[in-house]
């Protein structure tokens, strides 16, 4: 039975790397990774738990100190992740911010998230909650600094998620987004299966403009870690991340 198991298995897989070449210019890897990570985008069950609490944030790691470099945290900020997941972000780079929130689709990820922010919750310091992002629970200029880092490629309308981002802003607030990772020049913006989304360069700046934001740059940092999270990350696409800044106008 397990070696009939394997065969199948594999010729899943071997039907798969011949199929998907084909399917709009993506590579075979790029299609089984980028499907599976989305489809897997909200953890839930007895898988969701392990991805929660082990693969996510070891994909992740190394992610995190890249983001909070650019993002320049400061005392004084309000800061809000959109997609926090379990909230390794907020409770590791942010412990010297005023006040951190986070928002996130998963109810496994909020759970796990409020437990680890849990004495800065009871401080009135913190707060998690179960949102979309496309319709963020919180009034207009809420926080001096907002980021999304890891997920937006899932977001059924990133469009919308970045305007909402841009609306709880304060003006003269900055935000940093990973808007995807580099790719060669001359691809499309596509969307993988219905799964997740791959953007050129220039319309994933043209994400931050539409939505309002001024002085728009785009740049490139590694976060590929050492090891065996180098490989996780190759094969996640994840070698060199895409960073997209924007403020919002005083």
């Amino acid at each position: 039975m397990r070696g009939r198991l394997l065969l199948a298995g594999a010729g899943v897989v071997a039907g798969l790397a011949l199929v998907a070449p084909r399917l709009r210019g993506t590579t075979w890897t790029e299609w089984l990774t980028k499907a599976a990570w989305s489809w897997a985008g909200v953890p839930s069950g007895p898988l969701g738990w392990v991805s929660s609490n082990w693969t996510m944030p070891r994909l992740h790691a190394p992610i995190y100190p890249v983001m909070a470099e650019a993002l320049d945290l400061r005392s004084d900020d309000d800061l809000l992740e959109v997609a926090c997941g379990s909230g390794i972000f907020l409770a590791e780079q942010a412990a010297h911010v005023r006040h951190v929130a986070g928002l996130d689709l998963s109810d496994i990820q909020v759970g796990i998230a409020r437990r680890r922010l849990a004495d800065r919750i009871a401080a009135g310091a913190a707060e998690i909650v179960k949102g979309d992002a496309t319709a963020l629970p919180w009034d207009d200029g809420r926080f001096s600094v907002v980021t999304c880092m890891g997920s937006m490629e899932a977001f059924p309308d990133p469009g919308r998620a970045v305007a909402e981002m841009y609306r709880v802003l304060r003006p003269g607030g900055r935000a940093v987004m990973n808007i995807g990772e580099r790719v060669p020049e001359g691809t499309e913006t596509r969307r993988i299966l219905g799964a997740a989304w791959v953007w050129s360069e220039d319309d994933a700046r043209r994400l931050a403009e539409e939505a309002g934001f001024a002085d728009v740059s785009v740049s490139y940092r590694p976060s590929s870690g050492e090891g065996r999270l180098a490989a996780m990350s190759r094969l996640a696409g994840q070698e060199e991340l895409r960073l997209v800044r924007g403020v919002k106008r005083p």
